[in-house]
């Protein structure tokens, strides 16, 4: 089988129709298997992914979502770059999307040079811009799936799933997952993807709220495990996040309706790692351009 389509759906009834439509033209005398995945219970969109990855039997993977279409050569695109290449992930845009190149990355430290800045989360390098006047989120890119195929053996070789304790960002997750561990990749600036923004969406639902704690100490989990896994490699990637999620629990947490009790013992469980401490410690700061983080994070120190 040439392809698998994961799509998982809840609610979607008058959306999905169309969605299908759009990826049958697609997939036309295509050797390809559409795998739905009905989130019934509300576990999320990581839950009913991995259902997904279970059934899947493609050569290649691909994510779309249930109130969103695709273009005729959503498929035919990014399989033939990855049959050209043998790259293990193609990456290709979207309506209103980034502008890409054509560009093929060889070596895994390639791969994480180029897109572990735009996934994975704010290092220090980006604070010390920020602090000249800079843009933060410069090197930041849309994380979403969908804006990618991959190749399942690939997946299936690093046992790269979705981290179902993440239910925000957490197509970010997995693509930095992906991008940690590739051999090489294939970028092609073909729009294949129409993206519907839904103002109700996960993560608008999801911010101050319990959710959203949940999720800053669920993303320290998986950063921590990830770095761990790549021999303490990309740790480096993502220290200035640690920093900011550490910095945004401190107002979380009340306005998500937690008790103090709660509060307490996930911040303890927060800062008790080794790591975020020294990313605490290291974290530079600036007074003049950003005085209430640098207030933020010298409490942290006392904390600390």
């Amino acid at each position: 089988m040439t392809a698998s389509i994961i799509i998982p759906h809840r609610n979607s009834s008058k959306t999905l129709p169309r969605t299908l439509e759009s990826l049958d033209k697609a997939a036309k005398g295509m050797d390809v298997e559409m795998i739905l995945i009905e989130d019934v219970d509300g576990r999320g969109p990581s839950w009913a992914r991995n259902r997904g990855l279970e059934k899947a039997r493609g050569e290649f993977v691909f994510f779309v979502d249930a109130d969103d279409t695709v273009e005729q050569e959503f498929l035919r695109r990014p399989i033939a770059e990855l049959n050209r290449t043998g790259a293990d992930l193609c990456f290709f845009t979207y309506n209103s999307g980034p502008e890409l190149n054509r560009y093929v990355l060889k070596t895994n430290e390639e791969v994480r040079s180029a897109y572990l800045p735009a996934f994975f989360g704010y290092s220090f390098n980006d604070v010390k811009r920020w602090n000249q006047g800079g843009d933060l989120m410069l090197l930041k890119e849309l994380g979403q799936v969908w804006r990618l195929a991959y190749r399942r053996e690939f997946l299936e070789k690093h046992k790269i799933r979705f981290d179902e304790n993440m239910t925000l960002f957490e197509d970010a997750a997995f693509i930095s997952n992906c991008v940690a561990f590739a051999s090489s990749s294939v970028s092609i600036p073909d729009k294949l993807y129409s993206y519907t923004p839904s103002p109700e969406g996960n993560l608008a639902s999801g911010l101050d709220s319990r959710r959203h704690w949940e999720y800053k100490i669920a993303s320290k989990r998986f950063r921590v495990r990830l770095d761990e896994a790549t021999g303490g490699k990309i740790w480096r990637y993502c220290e200035a996040s640690i920093v900011f999620s550490a910095l945004e629990m401190l107002r979380l947490g009340k306005k998500a309706g937690l008790s103090r009790k709660e509060r307490a013992a996930g911040f303890a469980e927060y800062l008790s790692d080794e790591k975020v401490r020294d990313a605490i410690r290291a974290f530079p700061v600036s007074w003049l351009r950003h005085p209430l983080v640098a207030l933020g994070v010298s409490y942290l120190r006392m904390k600390i």
